[in-house]
């Protein structure tokens, strides 16, 4: 009987029991990797059961890259980096991103990113467009033309799809600049509102319902958040006070505006700027117009002369508010924040709750951004009278050779003056055009820095004014409020 038994029972069975549980592991393994070929080789034939076409069709893909994985996208960018090898970089700060990495606009990376990502990565990486506010405002737009033209691939989901879809997008949006705080918090709440997004809404209506609460978060998160922090801050600003504030900030802007125009107040503003982005000269120009606002524009080096005068308050802008009651924000406002405490000037922050996070640093090193070196050198004085004596120098050749009926002394003396031209324009010693060129000079032009807390009065935000070390608290309602 057992004989019997033995022959009737199928051959597969015998064979599993004799095949030991990594060689079961082994064979599954090798049946999930055939399967996986088999349906790589289907998907490359056409519907027609043709095999894709030679030659320069061969690469084609449909627009926004509905036939590439995630991974193949950004190995694709990856390839597409360029970096410009004569960049110069302290060890120690090595690790920073530079504003020289960016992506090759080849047709390949077209195809994959929107128009709109595209200009806004480029406006971002000139400075075009600056300010956290400005920028989380500019990519939402951006976005909103990514998810109108969009359309679902067959066989996929809009809420499984469109997030891949919009990673791509954001990929190429770093190369131009580190995202900020604002903009990351904003994707965040993007793509959490896609996924909540019933999967049995049409297409046209899931677009439409996205392009609303994008309009909503714009108005909610940033146009009526600045509005509450200008009504909040408005009441340290009296008649005949004077103000102190750095760099350029879109709610300070409107907060002055709003002092003078609307509740009528006169009062004295003290603008510190520094290089390489003078972001002071907007803010100037903008409160220029106003005519009961008396405008003071300094750069950072004369801090100190300023603060002679009697400052009333100092209003600083804001990058970031980190959990530990740091201010990350635009290189230099460290400085005007400690001058101003030293003497107790009260230091006043104005930051929408979209700004806050709940990261914690403790220095400028670990998390920055770094600019070119060459914006911090005043290499365009240098670099116009180099063209100029060039321009002069060609004149001079020029007259030299129409002039062939003059003499030899002549000629001599033209050249020697040319030659003391040229030596003098090489040996001005202010000229560092060449600095990269130098092994033992590095030139680096770090965009932003932190402020200790204990240099902080107040945080003004929608949710009222608060010291710094209530900052966990204001991001626990902006959690609970999103």
């Amino acid at each position: 009987m057992s004989e019997k038994s033995s022959q009737e029972q199928p051959p597969s069975s015998v064979e599993e029991k004799k095949l030991s549980n990594k060689e079961l592991k082994e064979l599954k393994k090798k049946e999930k990797a055939a399967k996986r070929a088999a349906a790589k080789a289907g998907s490359s034939t056409n519907e027609s059961g043709d095999t894709p076409q030679s030659g320069s069709q061969k690469g084609k893909k449909p627009v926004g890259g509905a036939t590439k994985t995630v991974s193949q996208v950004k190995k694709q960018m990856n390839n597409a980096k360029t970096h410009d090898p004569s960049d110069k970089v302290p060890p120690m700060f090595g690790h920073l991103q530079s504003k020289e990495e960016k992506i090759l606009s080849t047709p390949d990376i077209a195809s994959i990113v929107h128009p709109s990502i595209l200009s806004l990565t480029l406006k971002m990486s000139t400075y075009k467009v600056v300010g956290s506010s400005s920028r989380c405002i500019a990519m939402m737009e951006a976005f909103k033309e990514v998810i109108k033209s969009y359309k679902t691939p067959e066989g996929t989901s809009l809420q499984r799809h469109l997030t891949g879809h919009l990673s791509h997008q954001i990929e190429f949006l770093k190369t131009g600049r580190p995202l900020s705080i604002s903009m990351g918090n904003a994707i965040r709440w993007l793509k959490q509102k896609i996924s909540v997004i019933p999967i049995t809404t049409v297409e046209e209506d899931c677009k439409r319902i996205l392009i609303d609460e994008i309009d909503m978060f714009i108005t909610e998160k940033i146009v009526v958040a600045d509005r509450v922090i200008v009504e909040y801050a408005e009441s340290h600003i009296t008649n005949d006070s004077k103000i102190l504030t750095y760099g350029h900030s879109k709610v300070l802007g409107e907060l002055f505006e709003y002092a003078a125009i609307e509740q009528g107040k006169k009062f004295e503003i003290y603008i510190i700027d520094s290089k390489p982005l003078f972001e002071g000269k907007k803010l100037a120009k903008r409160l220029s117009k106003l005519e009961n606002v008396k405008l003071h524009y300094n750069l950072i080096n004369s801090l100190s002369s300023v603060l002679e005068t009697k400052i009333d308050y100092c209003f600083l802008g804001a990058h970031s508010m980190l959990s530990n009651g740091r201010l990350y924000s635009r290189v230099g406002t460290a400085l005007v924040a400690m001058a101003s405490k030293n003497k107790s000037i009260p230091v006043l922050v104005c930051c929408e709750s979209l700004k806050f996070s709940d990261k914690v640093q403790l220095d400028s090193v670990t998390t920055n951004e770094l600019g070119d070196g060459d914006d911090l050198i005043n290499t365009k004085p240098f670099s116009k009278e180099g063209n100029a004596l060039k321009t002069y120098l060609k004149r001079l050749d020029d007259a030299k050779e129409a002039s062939t009926k003059k003499g030899k002394q002549q000629q001599q003396q033209q050249q020697q003056q040319k030659q003391q031209q040229q030596g003098s324009g090489r040996k001005d010693d202010n000229d560092l055009s060449n600095w990269k060129e130098i092994r033992s000079l590095n030139i680096l032009n770090i965009l932003y820095d932190l402020t200790p807390p204990e240099y902080i009065q107040k945080i003004v935000t929608e949710f009222g004014a608060l010291p710094p070390s209530s900052v966990p608290v204001i991001l626990r309602e902006y959690k609970s409020s999103t």
